[in-house]
Parts: C-alpha cells; sequence; structure tokens
C-alpha cells in the first residue's frame, strides 16, 4: 500500500543553498556564509548551547555533525520574539515537524493519491491476466429417437452419448494462442439388421472414442508483436508510475504550502511583536513629553502629536493580530483541521529557522529540477502511454492475416456383434482398446499413430478503405504531439521558476545583509535622537520619524529573512528536493 511517511525531522542539507537551521524560539538570524576552501577557520566563540532547545534546533554545519544553537540568538535581532511574549488568543505550541505530521495524517487528497497508486497496480495485475494459463473441461450429453417414415432406409434408430473433455490454452505474447483438449466420448446406438424395418432384430452398439487436439493459432499482421501484446500492460505501469508522481505532487505541494505558511504565521507573530515593540517605545517618547511639558520646556501640542503617533501604532497591533489569527487559520486549514469543535484556534510556532545564505548555481538547479520534478515526470510518462497509444494504431491499419493449424489423433472402440456364419461371438469396446487404438500395431511401416487428422486455414480481412483505423492513427499521432508539447510548456515553466526563485534567494539573501546593518543604524539613530531630545536640541517630530525608521527596517529585516526561506521551499519543490529536506518519505 503507498503510504506516506515522515522519516526525520527537518535535517537535510540542499547542494543551492544552507538549509534552514533551527534556533530556540525567538531567533531569525541570517547564520554566516560557510568559509570557502582555504579560507581560515573562524574563530572560536565562548557561547554555551542551550540545553532547552527544542528537538527541531539543530544546524547543520559543513561536517554534517548537529550542534545546537546558542541561547545568545535570541538578542541578537528585533525582529524575534522575546521570552515574555505572549499571543494575543489562546494558541497552541506546535513545531514544524509536528505540523507536517498532522497534515500527512489528515490530507484527504494523499489519501486519495494512495488508492489511485493501489488501483494502478491492480489494473496492473489485470493486464497480466490476459496471459494467464486457462483450464477448460466441459460436460455434454445427447438423446435420439428417431422412428422410421415410410419407405426410408434407417440404418441408425435411437442413440444415447455422453462425453467430457479437459482442456489448457495459453495465449503468448506475440499474439498466438496455443490450446491442447482431450475429449472422450461414449456412444449407444440402437441398429437395425433390417433398413427397411427398423423395428425388428435392433442391436445396440457402444463405441468409445478418445480425441486430444492440438490448435495453434497466430496473427501475422494486425495483433502481431510483442509490444503490440504487451501495451496494455506497459500502459498500466506507466499509469501506476504516474500515479505515483502524482502522489509526489500532492506531497511537494502540501509541504510546500504548509512550510510557507509555517513560516507566515511566524512573520505575523513576530510582526505583531515588532508593532508592540514600536507601541511601547512610542509610549516611553510620550513620557518623555509629558515630562518636559509638565517642566514648562514643551508646549501641550508637542504630547498631542505623540499621543497620536501611539494610537496610530496600537491601530497597527489591532491589524496585526487580526493578521495573525487569520494566518493561523490558513495554517491549519491546510493541515485539514476543522474548527467546529475547536477551542483553540491560534498557533505558536517552535520551530525558527537560523538562514544561512550561500551560493546558488542557477544552470545546475535548472537541470536538477528538469530531471526530477515529478510534473515534468508526469508528463514524460503520459508521452511514453500516448507512444504506445500510436503503436497499437499503427499496428491497427494493417490487414487481419491469420494462421491456424490443428493436429487431431484419436482413438475409437465400437461393439462387434455376433456372427452365427463365421462362428465370431463378437466384442466389447472399451476405453482400454480406445486407447490402444490411437496408435498404430505397425509403427515401422505405418508410423506412431493410427488414426489422425491435420487441418490449417489461413484467413484474410482486408479493410480496403480502410478509414477508421486510418483516423484513429492520425488522432493517436496528434495526441502524442500535443503531449510533447505540454512537456516543453511545463519544462519552461519550471525552468522559469527555477529562475524566479534563484533570484529571489540572492536578492534575498542580499537584502538580510543591508537590512541588519539598516536596522542596527536605525537603532542607533534612534538612541541618539532620544538623547538629544532629553537635552533639547531635538523635537517629537525628529523621534518619531526615527522610530518610524526602526519600525521600517525591523519590518524589513524580517521580510527579506522570510523571503529567503519562502523562496528556499519554492526552489526545493521544483527541484524535488523538498520532501528529503523535510524528512518526509513516500513509500
Amino acid at each position: 500500500m503507498a503510504q506516506l511517511t515522515l522519516m526525520l525531522t527537518l535535517a537535510s542539507v540542499s547542494a543551492f543553498a544552507g538549509p534552514p537551521m533551527l534556533s530556540p524560539r525567538g531567533a531569525l538570524v541570517a547564520a554566516p556564509v560557510a568559509p570557502s576552501p582555504g579560507a581560515p577557520p573562524p574563530a572560536p566563540t565562548d557561547s554555551a548551547p542551550s540545553s532547552d532547545a527544542p528537538s527541531d534546533a539543530a544546524e547543520v554545519p559543513p561536517d554534517g555533525a548537529l550542534t545546537s544553537v546558542p541561547d545568545t540568538a535570541f538578542t541578537k535581532s528585533v525582529t524575534g520574539l522575546s521570552p515574555d511574549y505572549l499571543p494575543p488568543f489562546a494558541t497552541e505550541d506546535l513545531e514544524l515537524s509536528e505540523v507536517l505530521q498532522l497534515a500527512l495524517r489528515e490530507n484527504m487528497d494523499l489519501r486519495s493519491n494512495a488508492i489511485d497508486i493501489e488501483i494502478s497496480e491492480a489494473q496492473v495485475m489485470s493486464a497480466l491476466g490476459a496471459f494467464d494459463l486457462f483450464l477448460n473441461a466441459s460436460l455434454d450429453g445427447s438423446l435420439t429417437e428417431s422412428p422410421q417414415r415410410g419407405s426410408q432406409f434407417q440404418f441408425q434408430r435411437d442413440s444415447r452419448s455422453i462425453g467430457a473433455s479437459l482442456g489448457l490454452t495459453q495465449k503468448f505474447v506475440t499474439g498466438g494462442t496455443l490450446s491442447f483438449n482431450v475429449g472422450a466420448t461414449r456412444t449407444k446406438t440402437d441398429q437395425p439388421s433390417n433398413p427397411f424395418d427398423a423395428e425388428s432384430n435392433v442391436t445396440t452398439l457402444s463405441s468409445y472414442a478418445l480425441v486430444p487436439s492440438l490448435t495453434l493459432s497466430h496473427p501475422l499482421l494486425r495483433g502481431a508483436g510483442i509490444r503490440v501484446n504487451r501495451a496494455d500492460i506497459n500502459r498500466a505501469k506507466i499509469a501506476t508510475s504516474s500515479a505515483e508522481a502524482a502522489q509526489q505532487v500532492t506531497a511537494q505541494n502540501l509541504v510546500r504550502d504548509i512550510v510557507t505558511s509555517y513560516w507566515d504565521l511566524l512573520f505575523a507573530h513576530r510582526d505583531l511583536e515588532n508593532k508592540r515593540r514600536s507601541v511601547d517605545l512610542a509610549q516611553k517618547q510620550l513620557e518623555r513629553t509629558r515630562a518636559l511639558v509638565s517642566a514648562g520646556r514643551l508646549s501641550p501640542v508637542d504630547a498631542k502629536a505623540v499621543e497620536q503617533s501611539v494610537a496610530v501604532r496600537e491601530s497597527d497591533v489591532i491589524t496585526a493580530e487580526s493578521a495573525l489569527l487569520d494566518s493561523s487559520l490558513n495554517l491549519r486549514t491546510l493541515i485539514g483541521q476543522q474548527f467546529a469543535d475547536r477551542d483553540t484556534l491560534g498557533v505558536l510556532p517552535m520551530t525558527d529557522p537560523v538562514v544561512r545564505p550561500r551560493a546558488v548555481d542557477t544552470q545546475a538547479e535548472m537541470e536538477r529540477a528538469l530531471a526530477a520534478n515529478p510534473q515534468v515526470r508526469q508528463l514524460q510518462l503520459s508521452i511514453a502511454s500516448r507512444r504506445i497509444d500510436e503503436l497499437v494504431a499503427a499496428n491497427n491499419r494493417l490487414p487481419q492475416l491469420d494462421i491456424s493449424g490443428t493436429f487431431r489423433p484419436q482413438g475409437r472402440s465400437v461393439d462387434t456383434t455376433p456372427d452365427a456364419t463365421t462362428g465370431d461371438p463378437g466384442n466389447q469396446g472399451g476405453w482400454g482398446e480406445a486407447f490402444r487404438n490411437v496408435f498404430s500395431d505397425e509403427v515401422q511401416g505405418n508410423g506412431l499413430l493410427a488414426d489422425w487428422t491435420v487441418s490449417g486455414n489461413l484467413t484474410l480481412t482486408w479493410d480496403v478503405q480502410n478509414r477508421g483505423p486510418k483516423g484513429q492513427h492520425i488522432a493517436a499521432l496528434k495526441q502524442l504531439e500535443k503531449s510533447q508539447m505540454q512537456l516543453d510548456q511545463t519544462r519552461q515553466t519550471v525552468a522559469s521558476g527555477v529562475i524566479r526563485a534563484a533570484n529571489g534567494l540572492r536578492t534575498a539573501s542580499k537584502v538580510m545583509d543591508v537590512s541588519e546593518i539598516s536596522l542596527e543604524l536605525a537603532t542607533e539613530n534612534l538612541a541618539a535622537e532620544q538623547a538629544r531630545f532629553d537635552v533639547g536640541r531635538s523635537t517629537n517630530f525628529d523621534v518619531l520619524q526615527r522610530l518610524d525608521e526602526v519600525d521600517l527596517a525591523a519590518a524589513n529585516a524580517l521580510n527579506a529573512q522570510i523571503a529567503y526561506l519562502k523562496a528556499l521551499v519554492q526552489l526545493q519543490s521544483l527541484n524535488g528536493e523538498i520532501l528529503p529536506a523535510y524528512g518526509i518519505e513516500l513509500s
């Protein structure tokens, strides 16, 4: 039975970019690029690994060993969740591996794909059944009464017979059929001694017949050949492979959508945290302003401007909470969960990736995707099936020329009536005598068999206009051409998707570098502006502007990291690496 099994937990390394490294909740930071060969090793760090990191919290270094990510990652980014972060509604803590397990267990499309594979496998067995060995058996009997009419000569009046046959039939992959049959018949006949008076002096004679026969029939043109006769089997096998590819497409799309939704949900939580943090900073600025107003150094109008900024940021928090709930519902929908009897609707992601950008070879990724993409594989299988259809259609255009031959020896035994003139007492026939009579008494002179028949025939059926088979062949050729065109279009779509995903990885990687610097500078500028404000060398407008710059830089940093993760999972879904990358095995 085809099924999906979650074998590992996010521990695969892709060749095109560093895999998502997993850190304790609250850290989404860009890890340094792996050093090139020959470069000096990085300086050692004193950071200690976290003892309470989740099971997914692992980084995959170049040598493949799993190493815990330090707790210091908590404080390295304004975009991370703080330890005291509380969602605005009831949530359920879920690791990404748990989400994938739930989806694999609940998703109806994957169950349907598994059933499709089993159906295709059953169809393969059904197609193979055309070449099974068939056992044929029959039992028959007859009773005949034929009274004499008028002056008719009648040599036989009544008869009673019973017979049975047993045989084997085997079809060959070349198109021919071989049959072997053995029949046995016993007949009792009422034979009158005077053909003019069938009612007087009737003698009952028994006859026994053993008739083995061997028949071989084979097409010579239409229907001849191994590939033509195995067409149904090959189609069924291709259908099985196509069903497996469809299951892989469904699984890849499901994992891609779930992982993307998971990162979107993580973004929504961190975006809410950033907006809350912005409200706190604006509130602190309002407290400073009110203190200066109370001291007479600023007018009340300055406080009103800050209050307006606080209100705008609080509105942003409400919007972010709504977006967070929507992201949670989207993720649960993809998992396949129902909401009617569920009290907890929110989800708090417990798997945090640490992004490690690496160089991407677009050409290599494109070649890998075209070779491994299951959608491309599906269309390639469709073309293979169309080629079989074209082969069969071309064969059907040939005339029907069949040859068959039968070899039928037989052994008979018939009762002998007594003869008074010669003193012959007569003889009772039997099955033993019938079997002996199959063979000749003089093998050297007459051959092995005494009584036999050989027959054969050659049959030709020719559709002179041949419009039906010709039209079917043309249609099969056009279907093949159409499938090839669809394959070219899909390959083009996959290639362009790889280019876009690879470019998205490069762009997000560069934006992450810039946004980290921008966020650091914006934070420093805000602290400096607040210090100038405290000594009267700056205004609320300048401080709020610096605060807006911090908000924008934090959002850009978070957006860049999430964009990198989404581009990564998109590229993995195109080149067929997404399932092993997230520990999912189709079996």
